[in-house]
C-alpha cells in the first residue's frame, strides 16, 4: 500500500514537471503515459488541449535566408505560439499566440513580462504570463518574487497552469531554454 501510494506520488510529480516544461518552454506537450497521475480536471484540459495542440498552424512564417540561430529562434517562437493557442480555446488566441510569440523578449524575460501585464489589454493571458515570468524568475535567483508570480498563476483557475506553478513552488526547478 505504502509503495502504491509512492508511486502514485512519484507519477504525479512527473506528469507536473513535464506540464511545467511543456508550458514554460514552448515544448511539445509530454507523452500521455508522462502525465497520467494528474487530477482528473487537469487531465480533462489536457485531452482538450492536445486536440488543439495536433491541429495547430503556426501564423508566423520563418525567414527563407535565416540563419541557424534565427531558425532556432524562429523555432521557440512557434512552440510558444502553440503552446498558448492550446491551453487557450478562445478565437482570437491564434492573432494573441502570434502577436506576443513575435513581440517577445527573451533577453528581458521576467522584465518584459512584468510590463505587459501592467497593461495587458487580453486579461485570459495573465496565467500564462505569470507563469512564464514566476519560472524566469525562479531561473535568475528571485525566489520571493517568483514565488509571489507563480502563486498568482497557480490561483488563476486554468487547471494546467495550476498544476505547471504548484510543481515550480514546490521544487523550484528552472527549465533551459531551448
Amino acid at each position: 500500500m505504502v509503495r502504491e501510494a509512492l508511486s502514485l506520488a512519484q507519477a504525479v510529480a512527473a506528469g507536473a514537471a513535464a506540464i511545467a516544461q511543456t508550458l514554460v518552454l514552448g515544448a511539445p506537450m509530454a507523452s500521455v503515459d508522462r502525465t497520467a497521475g494528474l487530477p482528473p480536471d487537469a487531465q480533462k484540459r489536457l485531452m482538450e488541449y492536445r486536440q488543439r495542440e495536433a491541429t495547430f498552424k503556426s501564423q508566423l512564417r520563418p525567414s527563407p535566408a535565416a540563419s541557424e540561430e534565427e531558425r532556432q529562434l524562429y523555432e521557440r517562437r512557434v512552440g510558444i505560439e502553440r503552446v498558448i493557442v492550446s491551453l487557450f480555446p478562445r478565437g482570437d488566441s491564434p492573432r494573441v499566440a502570434a502577436g506576443y510569440a513575435l513581440d517577445a523578449d527573451f533577453e528581458r524575460g521576467a522584465r518584459f513580462i512584468d510590463g505587459l501585464l501592467r497593461d495587458l489589454p487580453v486579461r485570459w493571458l495573465a496565467p500564462y504570463l505569470n507563469l512564464v515570468a514566476g519560472h524566469d524568475k525562479l531561473c535568475a535567483g528571485q525566489g520571493d518574487d517568483a514565488r509571489r508570480q507563480l502563486v498568482v498563476a497557480r490561483e488563476s483557475g486554468h487547471p494546467l497552469i495550476r498544476v505547471a506553478a504548484e510543481h515550480l513552488i514546490a521544487t523550484g526547478d528552472c527549465f533551459s531554454s531551448p
